[in-house]
């Protein structure tokens, strides 16, 4: 087992030091993002197989055989990912799901994907619950388990995302590498959603969010994904604020970014803008 301390202030390295598993730590010297401490750890194994588990992500008994599995069953499988929920079980997290575009954003967000007859032309960003074991387009990083070579292969995580979409973009160049992933619903694991980042995560994932649209699609094509995106964030979170309210905050929240950058009262980075 490798941690990583990614120059954490709370007392983590020496926690993991003194755990009697005894893991090899290794110490970043200073906080390289999800995806350059990932890299970190990755860069010290030697292992066929890696697993990345977020530190507040929890493992049901059974998930890591499966997964293994998964990927040890079809020679092109070079990623497999679980079902996440969250610490209660219900609510399930951003597991698995179809490349970000307007059509998977109105799949989703504004629930194109469930009208009879239009889900196959609009598939939903996030897997909806009871979805089956499948191929995807990209699985969640909370609790991703990847093969060593295929990951080395197209240089792990890219570095320069520094918190969210890193798991989206890894699958979309694995894909293009012509590997397959795969969502592993029989396995699965708690995620304390927002764990990292407590009241600012709906924000910082919409920013990130953004940021990876206009990479692959050009600055435009982000905003009219963020007007949809915001319509239809606004609506799912008038859908649940009353059963679940924090998450129908978290909801509008990212609702709220998601309107600022599609009318240019927010800039990309997170600064307030507009004339």
């Amino acid at each position: 087992m490798i941690v990583v301390d990614n120059a954490s202030p709370d007392g983590s390295a020496e926690l993991a030091r003194g755990h009697p598993t005894r893991p090899r730590l290794l110490d970043s010297g200073r906080n390289l993002g999800f995806g350059g401490g990932c890299n970190l750890g990755a860069r010290a194994s030697s292992a066929d197989l890696l697993f990345f588990v977020n530190p507040d992500a929890r493992l049901r008994p059974g998930a890591t055989t499966r997964l293994a599995a998964a990927i040890w069953g079809e020679a092109q499988v070079a990623v497999a990912g679980p079902r996440i929920s969250d610490s209660g079980g219900t609510l399930r997290a951003a597991s698995a799901g179809h490349e970000p575009t307007l059509r998977s954003i109105l799949g989703h967000f504004v629930f194109f994907a469930r009208i009879p007859g239009l889900g196959r032309f609009f598939p939903p960003l996030q897997l909806p619950n009871g979805a089956p074991a499948q191929s995807v387009d990209w699985v969640g990083g909370a609790a991703l388990m990847v093969r060593n070579d295929a990951f080395m292969s197209v240089d792990g995580f890219d570095e320069s995302i520094f918190l969210y979409m890193e798991d989206v973009d890894l699958c979309r160049r694995l894909r293009a590498a012509h590997w397959l992933v795969r969502y592993v619903p029989s396995a699965s694991a708690d995620h304390d959603l927002g764990g990292s980042q407590g009241a600012e995560q709906a924000d910082r994932w919409y920013l990130a969010f953004h940021a990876y649209l206009v990479r692959h699609h050009g600055a435009q094509y982000a905003r009219l994904a963020s007007a949809v995106s915001a319509i239809g964030l606004a609506m799912r979170a008038a859908l649940i604020i009353v059963s679940r309210p924090r998450h129908g905050r978290r909801l509008a929240r990212a609702a709220r970014t998601a309107l600022g950058l599609a009318v240019g009262t927010l800039s990309p980075d997170g600064a307030s803008g507009g004339t």
